[in-house]
């Protein structure tokens, strides 16, 4: 039978069958499509392969592109993935978030892609009870009791340290990456707060700022490789012949033995775990981490997401800052007025900063930390109508992936007014000048239901106690007006240098040290 197939009558019988079967692909799958839901025209068998492989690697901006033609809600079909339906509204982000580990989940083949990076045993490659022991592990480093005793000495210590390095690199006339240099505050603070260790990068030597750091170029080729397979069913084989595999686990390395060495040392250093109350010391002491990989893919995530969740808040809200310079102002009258040049800011005082706080909700809103996700469907299910809308109920059946950009969803003029594109910190204030902060999952900057980011208070901490010790020294001035745009990687990454020059403010406008 097998060589019947080789004969002139069995190929062309085998062609006419792959013709037919095409012909049936694209009856009962593009036509069903087109009119079920709007979205790209595909070929047979190949689906929309050909439209969107070549954008696999900025799938964030093609997403925005696809959105202004189809709108909100639209489809695609891709080989290995099969359709994927495009659901960028709160209502059905909301139901999708509440059904989560039921009729929703990541999925074999996304978990594939982060048990690379950061790990099988992280947040990001687990699910069901070894996801909520994951997150079990992590929830000491985010008690809010802590935050005054731990974080805000550790970020007073490396703020200060800031300056030194910013008015050296003004009297220097150095142009900075402001970019890079707020990667290296995030894993400065994380790392003595969480590990008690200084990994010395940030000193008061600016010109240690003019080159980008190992650790954080290892850190970028991780996150912006990673992404890239999510929408590659091919990568493992692609990457044998594009260079990207060899980075990848050349960076993965540099990254592990950090970990590695960092926690060999505190192992090694004679000092009884019980003295220390850093996060560090409370995962070694504790009976259920003994796994090395458990305990390497807890640090792994932990300092990855600490580092991109504040440098790129700080990043993007700079961008923003330098096109509404009355907001600059703003927050330095808000800074002066609390003392926090003097007094440094504390994590109990947070909410006597509702500019600061505002600023930071509306730069998550254009910039969320992480613009895009998806979820495969466990079993068939329907997604509510949104009557208001001209929705009505949408079908999604089983091995279905859901896909949604919080980037274009929280730009929405439906979503968000008129004005969804303008950076407006006033819409987080209200009348009396008290920050409010957005309901979920409008605001869907730090996820929603389970998963939401428990970081989120250290990162708006951090974000507030940065523009407090910088902003009444120093005028951050970049070097160009060209418009920024995100890498596409994990997170909402700034795609190029925000090169700045360093400026000194006048000493009457600077308070007494």
């Amino acid at each position: 039978m097998l060589l019947d197939l080789f004969s002139p009558w069995g190929a062309f019988g085998t062609l006419l069958a792959l013709i037919s079967a095409a012909h049936v692909y694209s009856l009962c799958v593009i036509r069903l499509q087109k009119r079920s839901l709007p979205g790209p025209f595909g070929l047979p068998l190949l689906g929309n392969l050909l439209q969107l492989f070549p954008h696999r690697k900025h799938m964030l901006l093609y997403l925005s592109t696809l959105e202004e033609r189809y709108g909100p809600l639209f489809a695609f079909n891709m080989p290995g993935y099969g359709r994927t339906i495009v659901i960028n509204r709160p209502e059905w982000l909301e139901h999708m978030r509440k059904n989560e580990g039921t009729t929703y989940g990541k999925g074999d083949f996304i978990l594939s892609i982060f048990q690379e990076f950061p790990g099988g045993d992280s947040a990001f490659g687990s699910e069901g009870a070894k996801w909520r022991f994951s997150r079990k592990v992590m929830k000491p480093i985010f008690v809010a009791a802590t935050f005054d005793r731990d974080v805000s000495y550790c970020m007073n210590e490396v703020t200060l340290t800031a300056r030194e390095a910013l008015e050296n690199a003004a009297k220097e006339g150095l142009i900075i990456n402001f970019n890079d240099f707020c990667g290296r505050l995030s894993l400065e603070v994380f790392c003595k707060m969480a590990l008690d260790y200084d990994m010395r990068l940030l000193t008061a030597d600016a010109s240690t700022l003019m080159e980008q750091h190992p650790l954080m170029k290892s850190l970028s080729i991780l996150s912006e490789a990673t992404s890239g397979r999510l929408f590659n069913p091919w990568w493992r084989f692609i990457e044998k012949f594009d260079g990207v595999s060899s980075q990848f686990t050349s960076a993965r390395a540099e990254f592990f033995n950090v970990i590695e060495e960092v926690v060999q040392q505190r192992k090694s250093a004679g000092k009884d775990l019980k003295e220390n109350h850093d996060f560090l010391s409370a995962l070694l002491r504790n009976g259920q981490v003994q796994d090395p990989a458990l305990l390497r893919d807890t640090l792994v995530t932990l300092l990855f997401a600490a580092k991109d969740n504040t440098q790129n808040s700080l990043a993007w809200s700079l961008y923003e800052l330098s096109r509404s310079p009355v907001w600059l102002k703003k927050l330095r009258q808000e800074a002066l007025s609390n003392g926090a040049p003097t007094q440094g800011v504390q994590y109990s005082n947070l909410e006597s900063y509702p500019i600061h706080l505002a600023v930071f909700y509306e730069t998550l809103r254009l910039w969320p930390g992480v613009p895009k996700n998806s979820r495969v469907a466990l079993k068939d299910d329907m997604l509510p109508a949104i009557p208001e809308e001209g929705y009505g109920p949408v079908r999604v059946s089983r091995g279905e992936y859901l896909l949604w950009s919080d980037y274009s969803m929280m730009r929405s003029e439906h979503v968000w007014g008129p004005d969804a594109r303008e950076f407006n910190p006033a819409r987080h204030l209200d009348a009396d000048g008290l920050f409010v902060k957005p309901p979920h999952p409008k605001f869907h900057s730090f996820g929603s239901g389970p998963r939401l980011c428990p970081g989120a208070q250290l990162a708006a901490y951090e974000f507030v106690a940065f523009w407090c010790s910088v902003l009444l020294w120093f005028d951050l001035v970049p070097v160009d007006d060209m418009t920024r745009l995100p890498a596409d990687a994990l997170t909402v990454t700034m795609r190029d240098p925000l090169m700045v020059k360093v400026v000194m403010r006048s000493p009457s406008t600077v308070p007494d040290h």
